[in-house]
Order: structure tokens, then sequence, then C-alpha cells
């Protein structure tokens, strides 16, 4: 039926005129319902985006709030950064977590650093500035916090003596070639087995108090964020 005859019908029918379109785009104006609302707009935005874990507004951490720094051993040692807790979990192109996971990895290389160069000195590491207890000597550990460092030098001197053999003790000596040889592999291994666990020992510090998830998520913004600046590298030395 032409649009035309339908409105002529209508009318004869209800007796008031009714307009009809057409067109396929009608403009209209939301309101939104405003009445009954409580709080602030940033208030009702911290039930959406609360806090990390317990539904808190968030609040500045990371790099916004420093606990400053402290000089050991002539190394600038930085507090340990504080976990942020106004993630939108969207991927931002500088992510909270990305941030906490680069200041984490400075700190830890500070204090590494500080540690090292404190060992040759009678310094005392400040107790209240997160000592690394495996890295320090006794008597550059704080009086108050010396009974946990015989504790762990003794777990791990048993955890090194744990180490099973498959074969009994030999009774004759070795030759020397197998004895130099074993020397030579001792050393390589050790190294890289010390190595390896302190880079395990030092990924987990500083992550203690974080889920999983939230750490599987911070490392792999941290590694799309490098694969796209070795991308532009190489597509700018084209």
């Amino acid at each position: 039926m032409p649009l035309v005859l339908f409105e002529r019908c209508l009318l004869a029918t209800t007796g008031r005129i009714r307009f009809l379109t057409s067109s396929s785009r009608c403009r209209m104006t939301f309101e939104g319902n405003t009445e009954g609302l409580r709080g602030t707009p940033e208030e009702r935005m911290s039930t959406v985006f609360g806090g990390r874990l317990k539904g808190e507004a968030p609040t500045s951490t990371s790099r916004i709030v420093s606990g400053g720094v402290k000089v050991i051993a002539g190394v600038s040692v930085p507090a340990k950064p504080v976990e942020p807790d106004n993630c939108c979990m969207s991927g931002c192109v500088n992510c909270v977590w990305e941030v906490f996971s680069e200041d984490i990895r400075e700190w830890k290389r500070q204090r590494k650093l500080a540690a090292s160069r404190i060992k040759n000195t009678d310094q005392v590491w400040p107790a209240n500035w997160n000592p690394p207890l495996s890295m320090l000597c006794l008597k550059n550990v704080p009086e108050s916090l010396k009974t946990d460092k015989i504790r762990l030098d003794k777990q791990a001197k048993k955890a090194a003596g744990q180490s099973a053999s498959l074969f009994p003790e030999r009774t004759t000596p070795l030759p020397k070639s197998v004895i130099e040889a074993k020397r030579r592999n001792a050393l390589r291994h050790g190294k890289a087995a010390r190595t390896a666990q302190s880079e395990i020992d030092g990924d987990e510090e500083g992550w203690q108090d974080v889920p999983v998830y939230i750490r599987a998520f911070a490392e792999f913004e941290r590694k799309k964020k490098l694969a796209k600046q070795q991308k532009e590298g190489r597509s700018g030395s084209q």
C-alpha cells in the first residue's frame, strides 16, 4: 500500500493526524535516569573501577608515591616500589603494572649492587630498608635480623648438601684427568646453577603478595612493548 494512501486511511479511522516517515535515521535524545543516584561521579565510578583487590577507591601508587632513596655503600637504593591499585586491565600504552615491573627490576638491581659493595665495609644495612639477607655478610646485617640471616644460611647449606648420588662412593683415587675435568665442570655448572637460582629468587622478590594472573599480565605487556620496540628498530634501520 502506498504511504500516502496508508496515511489517509489512518486519518479516516482515527480522526487524528499521525506523521510517519520512511527515513531510517531518527533524531533521539536520551536523558538517562538521574534520579536517586547517590554519591559524586567519582564515588560512583569507584564501584566499577574499584581497588586492586579489596574494592577500595583507586589511589596514586608506583612512581607517584615514592618512599624516597637511601645511599648504602655509595649506592642510591630506592624504597621498595608500592603495588599499584589503579589498573583498568585494558592494556594501556603505559600500564601501571608494567611500570611497577620496571621499578621492581631497578630496585633489585640497585639493592644487589649495594649488597656487593657493602661486604668489605663495616656498614650495617638499615633494618627498615628491606635488607637482602641472602646477599649480605652477617656483620652487615642489622642486629634485629641476624637470627633470620643465620637461619637462612643454615637452610641454604642444608639444601646444598642434599644432592643425591646415583652411584656409591668411590674407594680408589680418580685419575688426574678425571679430577681436572670434574673441577672444570663443577666451576662451570656450579656458577650457572647459582646464577639461575639467584635469578629465580630475584624474580620472585617483590611479587609475593601479587596474584599470579596480575604478574602474568604485566609480563605479557612488557614483552609486547619490547617486541614493538624491536620491530620499530628494524623498520627504522631499513
